[in-house]
C-alpha cells in the first residue's frame, strides 16, 4: 500500500532515505526532507507490505503530467526488483494520467519497471 507521508511517519522516512547514497549525513537528509516539504508538487510516499513500512518513494510533479521519481528506497531486507516494481506500479495506478520518469540515478530502474509492466499487458 502506497500512502503519502504524514508527520508521524517522519522518523521512518528519514531512516529509509538515509540508506541512499548522498543522504547518509543528517544535514543532507534534513535538507532533502525540507526540499520535499517546501512545495505541494513534491511528495513523499511510504510503501507498506505485510503491515510494515518497507519503502519510500519521493516524487516531483512536473508540468505536462510528468512525475519525476527522485527517490526510490527500500529497506535492506525488501530490496528486490519485484518490490521496486510493485511500489512504482502502485504509484502509477494511483496517478494514471502521469508519465513516470526517473533521474539520472534511477532511470535504469524506471526503464526495467516499464519494460516489465508492458510485458504483463497482453
Amino acid at each position: 500500500m502506497l500512502t503519502q507521508v504524514r508527520n508521524d511517519n517522519q522518523k521512518t522516512v528519514m531512516g529509509i532515505l538515509s540508506l541512499l547514497p548522498g543522504l547518509r549525513e543528517l544535514s543532507h537528509l534534513n535538507a532533502e526532507i525540507a526540499w520535499y516539504n517546501d512545495r505541494d508538487t513534491r511528495l513523499l510516499y511510504i510503501w507498506q507490505s505485510d503491515s510494515r513500512v518497507q519503502g519510500v518513494l519521493g516524487v516531483e510533479l512536473l508540468p505536462q503530467d510528468i512525475a519525476l521519481i527522485r527517490h526510490a528506497a527500500l529497506t535492506p531486507e525488501s530490496r528486490t526488483a519485484t518490490n521496486y516494481f510493485a511500489m512504482l506500479s502502485e504509484f502509477q495506478n494511483q496517478n494514471q494520467t502521469v508519465f513516470v520518469m526517473g533521474t539520472l540515478d534511477n532511470q535504469k530502474l524506471i526503464n526495467k519497471w516499464r519494460k516489465s509492466s508492458s510485458e504483463h499487458i497482453v
